[in-house]
């Protein structure tokens, strides 16, 4: 089989982010089941030089030239970017290929092909509004929203067959865009589980000193991107509270909360806070660690946590992990089995956890190897291109 992956995330370039990964991984697990793969990915627009971003800006009033009379120049901006993206794609032939696997909406909006299938990680027109800290004004937001979910209906009606990751997913399309649910399949993310491994209690030493990390603390890691949805606040409001000097904390993101979060640890000796570690690195702090914490939260405007792959990858590594009971967390994580659930939005209850597993540790080594071997059973990363691969199948019959 011919597969073109397309997306407007750029993982060639851009080594973070769950969305990355899980491109990367699906590529190189078709590839050992001897498909071929063609990937298609832009360059990001902020990776322009100047006169790369002055065409753009060109080209997108020349289309459009009334549009920007009066309008908001933020959102202009945001929209010349969207166009940007589907231009790209739009000029691509795909005629070679048995079908195009788009894993984003707005790749998926500018694709000319008979055969898509449509991967949605997420709900692209309330979370656009949780990454960006320009968007502040009500009526901008509401034009934005209105402009995402457009989009969003365009690109779910457009596709053949739809890969959710986790069922709230396919509830939000079946319901909010009356798609077939017989033309979705929930198939949760994948990870790399060679990578990201257990390693001894020597090796994790090892890499601490390797990482200037001390050796003596229990590490907790967050290893989150710093917006609402990921409650990071509350995770930094939790620690900054903790006065034990057996904890160390460390964050590792990037995103409009990050000041907030180095203001509120402002003065904490056992905290690091970080920017966003390129997944090719990334597994060494999550094997240096002891606790990897997932605080996810439901924002205003209602969206939810997917399958974190934070959560796979520490359970992967065999790590205790804490994810708060929302989202597709809640479909993976058995409470006191294979991790732990607590409340979201709470300080206490991250609080009271990692009180718990620091006093308990030692007795929960049954937790870390469910944990393991949990994400060996069903996420691994050939296993699920299988699944993948079943879709592929079912589209290509279609007629």
């Amino acid at each position: 089989m011919k597969i073109a992956i397309v997306s407007t995330d750029n993982p060639k370039l851009e080594g973070i982010g769950g969305k990355h990964v899980h491109q990367n991984l699906l590529e190189k697990a078709l590839l050992k089941l001897g498909h071929e793969v063609g990937v298609f990915y832009p360059v990001p627009i902020w990776r322009l030089n100047v006169a790369g971003k002055l065409k753009v800006a060109l080209w997108s009033i020349s289309s459009a030239p009334f549009e920007f009379i009066g309008s908001d120049p933020i959102f202009l901006a945001f929209k010349s970017l969207i166009r940007y993206y589907e231009r790209f794609f739009r000029k691509m032939d795909f005629s070679e290929y048995d079908l195009v696997h788009a894993h984003d909406v707005v790749s998926a909006t500018g694709v000319n092909f008979g055969k898509i299938v449509l991967t949605l990680h997420g709900y692209f027109a309330k979370e656009v509004l949780n990454y960006s800290s320009r968007f502040k004004k009500e009526k901008l937001r509401e034009k934005i929203y209105s402009y995402c979910y457009e989009t969003e209906k365009a690109a779910i009606e457009k596709a053949d067959f739809i890969i959710a990751v986790d069922s709230r997913i396919k509830d939000y399309i079946v319901s909010e865009f009356s798609y077939p649910s017989e033309k979705i399949a929930v198939i949760y993310n994948a990870v790399d589980t060679e990578r990201f491994s257990p390693v001894s209690e020597k090796e994790k030493a090892l890499i601490r000193k390797e990482l200037g990390l001390p050796l003596e603390k229990l590490i907790v890691l967050v290893p989150r991107r710093y917006v609402d949805k990921n409650g990071v606040q509350y995770a930094a409001r939790a620690f900054a509270r903790m006065e034990d000097s057996d904890f160390y904390f460390i964050f590792a993101g990037e995103g409009p909360l990050k000041g907030l979060i180095e203001e509120t640890l402002k003065g904490k000796q056992n905290v690091k806070v970080m920017g966003g570690i390129p997944n090719t690195e990334v597994h060494r702090y999550y094997q240096a660690s002891d606790v990897i914490l997932v605080p996810s939260i439901t924002s205003k405007e209602g969206v939810e946590e997917a399958t974190s792959l934070t959560m796979l990858e520490g359970m992967a590594c065999g790590k205790i992990v804490i994810c708060s009971n929302v989202g597709g967390m809640k479909e993976v994580i058995k409470d006191g089995k294979n991790g732990f659930l607590i409340e979201q939005k709470s300080e206490e209850a991250i609080i009271e956890k990692l009180v718990y597993v620091k006093d308990n540790y030692d007795k929960l080594e049954e937790i870390r190897k469910m944990a393991r071997e949990y994400v060996i059973q069903n996420h691994g990363y050939i296993e699920h291109a299988k699944k993948v691969l079943e879709v592929y199948e079912k589209v290509l019959n279609m007629g």
